[in-house]
């Protein structure tokens, strides 16, 4: 299994189900998150970055559901895999 970091960044009301979206994605498991961050000082907004492994297909797949479910101004990223293939 690859390692790969995906971080969300937006309204904090919908953090938990971005990490809950990634977590029962098919072929992915969370391995780890940092606790949520309120870049600048913003109480609403949060940087929440998560560890998980699968293959980068599954994870890619598990990122764009996020994408679909998430408010406009929210973002989520998928870094490069963190180690193996």
């Amino acid at each position: 299994m690859t390692s790969h970091q995906v971080t969300y960044q937006g309204p904090s009301s919908f953090a938990v189900r971005a990490a809950t979206l990634l977590a029962d994605a098919d072929g992915v498991e969370l391995t780890s998150a940092t606790p949520p961050e309120h870049p600048n000082g913003q109480d609403a907004t949060v940087l929440l970055a998560l560890l998980v492994e699968g293959t980068t297909g599954a994870v890619a797949v598990a990122v764009d559901s996020i994408r679909e479910a998430m408010p406009p101004e929210a973002s989520v990223t998928m870094a490069e895999p963190v180690n193996g293939p």
